[in-house]
C-alpha cells in the first residue's frame, strides 16, 4: 500500500512539474505576441493618418486609424461610421497599415518606370 501511494506521488509530481513547464511556455508565448503588437501599433502612431488593419484571434478584422494607445490596448476608429473599437493587445494576431503591398510595389515601380523612361528621351544621341 505504501509503495503505490508513493508511485502515486511521484507520478503527480512529474505530471504538475511538466504541465507547469508548459504553462510557463504558454505564457511566454502570449506576452511576445503582445510585445509584438504594443510595438506594431506604437511604430504607426496615432491620428487620422495611422490607419491599420487589425486581424484579431476570433478571425475578425478591424479597419480604421489608431486614435489611443494605452498600456494594454488601444483604440481604432472607423473614419465612415466613426465607430471606436477598444482592442486589448493580447487579443490581436496581426497588425498592418491599410494599404496593399501589391499597390506600393506596382507604384514603386511605375515610377522607377517613368524615371528611366524620362533619362532614354532626355539624353539625345550624338552623332
Amino acid at each position: 500500500m505504501k509503495r503505490s501511494q508513493i508511485c502515486t506521488m511521484i507520478l503527480l509530481l512529474s505530471l504538475s512539474s511538466s504541465m507547469w513547464s508548459q504553462v510557463q511556455t504558454n505564457i511566454a508565448q502570449l506576452t511576445r505576441q503582445e510585445e509584438k503588437s504594443k510595438l506594431q501599433v506604437q511604430k504607426r502612431g496615432v491620428g487620422e493618418r495611422s490607419k491599420v488593419r487589425v486581424f484579431l484571434k476570433d478571425n475578425t478584422e478591424v479597419k480604421g486609424y489608431i486614435n489611443q494607445i494605452d498600456s494594454d490596448s488601444f483604440q481604432v476608429t472607423d473614419k465612415k461610421s466613426g465607430r471606436v473599437t477598444t482592442i486589448a493587445f493580447a487579443d490581436v494576431k496581426n497588425v498592418r497599415g491599410s494599404g496593399s503591398k501589391t499597390v506600393s510595389v506596382l507604384v514603386g515601380v511605375g515610377v522607377a518606370a517613368a524615371i528611366l523612361f524620362g533619362i532614354a528621351f532626355a539624353v539625345e544621341p550624338r552623332d
